[in-house]
């Protein structure tokens, strides 16, 4: 195999005039505010970071380039990745594909759902392997590095990834309790390896990392100027696409270029970057916070071309978010009258006869709750999500279908009930292999007993 190209870095431009020196003429343009331009920086770099670090800290225990395949269902204990689901099984893989390409191969999967899906290091979605879209039939996949041309394997389809670091997330349904052995089984299955030789002009790898010490992927902030260093260290390891060349031109004045380390830059930019980073965060958190009242849909995620804010939200609430047509998700803090949500009120979520989330037969769909950081809580029942697949659930007599959300026990009993912290928390509903991705749950109400 050979490669057809370089992916050129982002180049350094200094913007005249945007640390000092004279004043514009009335005839040029104003320079651009430091910190605004740092603030875009923060929110531009706010998901590969998240992602970078994710990586660092679960490659302490995964090699890359290596399929780990969960035993378990997530629980309370699963805190390296916000908003787990308990639906699936997950296997993940760290690809670095300065090795060379990746075969991922997988058995005959018969009726059972299963996705690989496949992140850049901006966390955008390049491909999906599964169910939906190549089918049930045993089958195997090529993973390349940008650039890279050659013949694969008889019968392998070929999928190029744009970055030369990337994220496999790899969902296996679980029906059941009892069917957790046979999922397992079909999953210790898939297999990966590497089958081609080294790039020899491939980029610098991503910085090694400090087991132990690397910083928290829900912390950005917490970093300071820093944050930006990191995030250099992602634009030298993967040349961003042609369409991000404006902002990255815009926040090369302040040092942000491929490889450089800004927080050691000039008094000037680093005071900029530092409040930068203030503002940029606030911009998250608020976009983050926004909506209105009742469900929040994320109908770009996985694909957020040049919406930075966007991508930032979703690496915030949902690290690893899928295409729409995989699995559509709705997520909520408030009730219908805009209050956030609390367990000690208490919720009913009615679904009339014929409203339940509409997925494709072969989906399904989950109401998941999470703490205000987006992990579970403990619960006595450990019972982290309600959906199609909870044994016992009870229909009303028109066919409609009331879950119960709150800390108390409801009146009704347990068989509809999703136990709930005393304080604030989330809601998340996922459809997997939906039919219509704009569908919009029913609001939580206060529970009718009080």
């Amino acid at each position: 195999m050979r490669r057809r190209g370089v992916l050129l870095a982002a180049p350094v431009l200094l913007v005249a005039g945007l640390l000092g020196g004279c004043a514009p003429s009335a005839s040029e343009p104003s320079a651009p505010d430091p910190v605004d331009v740092a603030a875009d920086g923060y929110v531009y770099g706010a998901a590969p970071v998240t992602l970078a670090r994710t990586r660092a800290n679960m490659t302490c225990l995964l090699p890359v380039n290596q399929l780990y395949s969960q035993a378990q269902l997530s629980g309370p204990d699963s805190r390296t990745v916000v908003a787990p689901n308990v639906d699936t099984l997950y296997s993940i893989a760290w690809l670095d594909l300065r090795a060379g390409p990746v075969l991922l191969s997988h058995p005959d999967m018969g009726e059972r759902y299963f996705g690989f899906q496949f992140l850049d290091i901006y966390t955008n979605v390049f491909a999906n392997v599964g169910t939906r879209e190549t089918g049930a039939a045993a089958g195997a996949r090529l993973i390349v590095p940008p650039g890279f041309s050659g013949p694969p394997p008889p019968g392998v389809a070929v999928i190029e990834s744009p970055t030369w670091d990337a994220w496999m997330i790899g969902r296996t349904l679980v029906e059941s309790d009892a069917d957790l052995p046979a999922a397992r089984e079909v999953q210790q299955r898939y297999e990966m390896r590497v089958v081609g030789p080294p790039v020899s002009d491939a980029p610098p790898p991503l910085p090694p990392t400090d087991c132990g010490n690397n910083p928290a992927p829900q912390a950005l902030a917490a970093s300071g100027p820093e944050f930006f260093d990191e995030l250099s260290a992602v634009l030298a390891s993967n040349p961003p696409p042609p369409a991000d060349r404006p902002l990255l031109d815009r926040i090369a004045a302040l040092g942000v270029t491929p490889g450089g380390t800004p927080s050691a830059g000039e008094l000037a930019a680093v005071t900029a970057l530092e409040s930068g980073m203030t503002l940029g965060e606030s911009r998250i958190e608020a976009a983050t916070q926004t909506g209105g009242a009742g469900w929040r849909t994320l109908p770009d995620a996985g694909r957020y071309g040049v919406d930075y804010l966007q991508r930032a939200v979703v690496a915030r609430i949902g690290l690893g978010a899928n295409v729409p047509e995989e699995s559509a998700y709705s997520v909520t803090r408030t009730d219908a009258d805009g209050e956030p949500l609390r367990g000690d009120r208490g919720y009913r979520l009615h679904f009339p006869a014929g409203g339940l989330p509409p997925v494709d037969p072969r989906g399904f769909w989950s109401v998941t709750l999470y703490g205000p950081d987006m992990f579970f809580v403990p619960n006595a029942l450990q019972r982290y999500a309600i959906g199609d697949r909870t044994p016992g659930l009870v229909r009303n007599p028109d066919g409609s279908l009331d879950l119960w959300i709150g800390a108390a026990e409801p009146g009704a009993g347990r068989s509809n009930w999703l136990p709930a912290p005393a304080g604030e928390f989330v809601l998340m509903l996922r459809s997997y292999l939906p039919t219509a991705p704009s569908w919009t749950p029913p609001d939580p109400e206060p529970r009718p007993e009080g």
